[in-house]
């Protein structure tokens, strides 16, 4: 079947260690913008955040954001997407999270879902420091009263690295509601970060959803990813590929290409456009 659409993940994926596109990879995306191949970033950095790393003329055509709870046609900066969670339906998962004494934070409806509300728990947890630290001016202490908002994008539980996979099972199997989306920490790259969407919300199904407006399928998508949040993605896509700088259990399900700082992604590409008889000049 004819290849139609790229979606990669953005940091330790398409973007090296410092968070810029190399010019190989860069060349790669104009390259299939030039074949026709819609081209899509996933990412679970918020709009807030992702504008940090990429231009207004980045060569992409969509960002699917926030783990696809949003979506933005980049050139024209329009948000065509948005999911939430109802105030009233996260309060006895709230309760929850309060119950076993985890860390969290509440973000703000989307766009301006950079901004959240925190609640910490316990008494060590360097990463939730961390990124309070980074967000501060957008932070605000939660002590139970009313959420200024109707509707929220996400919760975030921060967890140490060996609490990670058995929380991600505990809130999966407690709150089957919710989608439940484990992440490795991209601050001390160690940590788990579990997120909670709305059930129909994960960048696999994002990714449907744009590609239906295109008459596209799966099968025709080139995924490229490099930990457990892009998991859904790599196995929906026709071909899912991993960078070498991925957990060793992604490695070992996925097609593995050279680290995220030496060009995986545009490996990935070549691959795709050998194994599909893409032609890309």
């Amino acid at each position: 079947m004819k290849p139609g659409a790229l979606i990669t993940d953005l940091d330790g994926t398409l973007l090296d260690a410092n968070s810029v596109c190399s010019q190989r990879n860069l060349a790669a995306l104009k390259a299939l913008g030039g074949a026709g191949i819609l081209r899509v970033a996933a990412t679970g950095r918020s709009l807030f955040s992702a504008r940090k790393v990429l231009s207004f003329d980045f060569p992409i055509d969509y960002l699917i954001f926030s783990s696809g709870a949003g979506v933005m046609q980049w050139a024209r900066q329009e948000l065509i997407f948005s999911a939430h969670l109802q105030r009233q339906e996260i309060q006895a998962l709230i309760r929850g999270l309060q119950s076993e004494h985890l860390d969290f934070m509440i973000h703000g409806p989307i766009p301006e879902n950079h901004c959240f509300y925190y609640q910490k728990n316990s008494k060590h947890n360097p990463d939730f420091d961390s990124r309070l630290a980074i967000y501060q001016a957008y932070a605000k202490p939660w002590q139970g009263e009313d959420l200024p908002w109707e509707q929220v994008s996400e919760i975030l539980v921060i967890v140490p690295e060996t609490a990670a996979l058995a929380r991600y099972h505990w809130l999966s199997q407690s709150w089957p509601q919710f989608q439940i989306i484990r992440a490795t920490s991209p601050l001390d790259y160690a940590s788990g970060w579990l997120e909670i969407f709305p059930a129909h919300i994960s960048k696999s199904q994002t990714s449907a959803w744009l590609l239906q407006r295109y008459a596209l399928e799966a099968k025709q998508t080139l995924a490229i990813g490099n930990d457990y949040n892009d998991q859904d993605l790599l196995a929906w896509a026709g071909l899912g590929c991993v960078v070498n700088n991925a957990p060793e259990d992604l490695r070992s399900i996925f097609t593995c290409v050279a680290h995220h700082c030496e060009d995986g992604f545009s490996e990935a590409v070549a691959l795709w456009s050998e194994s599909t008889g893409l032609l890309l000049s």
